[in-house]
Parts: C-alpha cells; sequence; structure tokens
C-alpha cells in the first residue's frame, strides 16, 4: 500500500511524505469519496474563500476503517523515526476538507494533539500545495534579500501535494493552504493523533532530583 516515504527537514522539525501505489491510490480514493458523499449528501453553495469540513470522527466510522488503518501506519512511522517512548495512541479527529474554487485555509495549528496530517484526494493543478510557516520569531523579524531562497534563509516552507500523497507534521507547526484559482474542487482529509493516556504514563517530570528521599520505612 505504502510506495514511498520521505522526510524533509524544516527548521529543523521533521515533515514526512507519504506516497500510495498510484494504482491503489485511485480506487481508494474512489471509494472514499462515495462513502463521504453518502454520508453528507449533496454539498452546499459557499461564500467566496469558504471551506466545508465534514464532522471530524471519521475515524470512528466504519465506511473509513481503511482509511484509519492507513493513517495509523503513518502515525507510528513518524512516532518511530523520533523515537519517541510511548504505550499508544489515537487518532482524535480525523475530517473531510472541501476547498471550491476561491477557497482557502488560512495558517492555523492543530492544539491538543501530538502529530497532524492531510491526506489528498482531489489536487487539481494549480492548487496542489500547502505551505509551513517558521515559527520562530526571528523570521519575520529579519528576512534579508536573498540570492536563492533554500531551508536555511526562508521562513516558509512549501511542499507539493497530490492525489494518494500523505503529509505527516507536528501539530503545533503553522501550516495553510493558499487561494484555490481553479475551477475545480479541492479535496483532502485532515487527522490528528495522540498520545493515549499521556498524563498517567508520560507527563511525570524527565529528571530525577539531586536530594533523594529516602526508601520509606516499613512499620
Amino acid at each position: 500500500m505504502l510506495a514511498k516515504t520521505s522526510v524533509q527537514e524544516f527548521f529543523p522539525t521533521p515533515i514526512w511524505i507519504v506516497d500510495l501505489e498510484p494504482e491503489f491510490a485511485k480506487g481508494f480514493n474512489a471509494r472514499l469519496m462515495t462513502n463521504i458523499e453518502r454520508l453528507t449528501g449533496s454539498r452546499p453553495p459557499v461564500a467566496p474563500g469558504a471551506t466545508l469540513q465534514t464532522d471530524p470522527d471519521m475515524q470512528n466510522r466504519p465506511e473509513f476503517a481503511e482509511l484509519t488503518s492507513l493513517l495509523r501506519q503513518a502515525v507510528s512511522g513518524g512516532l518511530e523515526f523520533m523515537q519517541i517512548d510511548y504505550r499508544e495512541f489515537a487518532i482524535t479527529g480525523c475530517w473531510a476538507n472541501f476547498n471550491p474554487p476561491g477557497g482557502l485555509n488560512s495558517a492555523h495549528t492543530h492544539p491538543n494533539n501530538y502529530l497532524s496530517g492531510v491526506y489528498y484526494v482531489r489536487t487539481p493543478g494549480g492548487a496542489d500545495i500547502i505551505e509551513f510557516t517558521d515559527p520562530r520569531p526571528a523570521a519575520v523579524a529579519l528576512m534579508p534579500r536573498v540570492k536563492q531562497l533554500n531551508r536555511f534563509n526562508g521562513n516558509r516552507m512549501t511542499v507539493q501535494v497530490k492525489p494518494g500523497r500523505l503529509v505527516l507534521f507536528p501539530a503545533w507547526l503553522s501550516h495553510s493552504v493558499p487561494v484555490n484559482r481553479t475551477n475545480e474542487e479541492r479535496v483532502s482529509i485532515a487527522f490528528n493523533a495522540n498520545f493515549l493516556s499521556f498524563g498517567e504514563t508520560m507527563s511525570a517530570p524527565l529528571w530525577k532530583g539531586t536530594l533523594p528521599f529516602k526508601p520509606a520505612s516499613r512499620r
């Protein structure tokens, strides 16, 4: 199913790009659209610049079990790459985005999650990028002219997307989608992931005291 995975470093945050096998992606995306449209019905017209989003619980619906399995594979791979010591994680939200002509997604993050991602179903030419913004204050405080933009002197990273591509990134990383200037609809599926029982299993201090307590005495 997963044909190719690459990792791009962005100040130096990892951004994972996962591509499905083209033939598999074609049928998979068709099944996704059939199920989404059956559950939502026809899409109403929206104001210029607006975007339609489904309810964010696709991960809990049996119609999207194949999708949820794919997302979990991607998240597992990302956590393994970063060598995170965890017990379990959950896909905490999953929803479809419909960007009609003129639609966009302004810069935002996904609070209360560790990883986020987007899977692409339809990406008309000219509406086929996602942009990530450097969160460091210096990135906007001082931006001199450069001979050639690169990941060391720029404050923005653009990732090309296409049907069958999944982009995974830290949930705190600001990202946006430019205006869809085509005459076709752009369709993507966004999702979040976080650790189960984080407070009980992972949030204890990562250090030990220099004045340790004595072992409890037996009574």
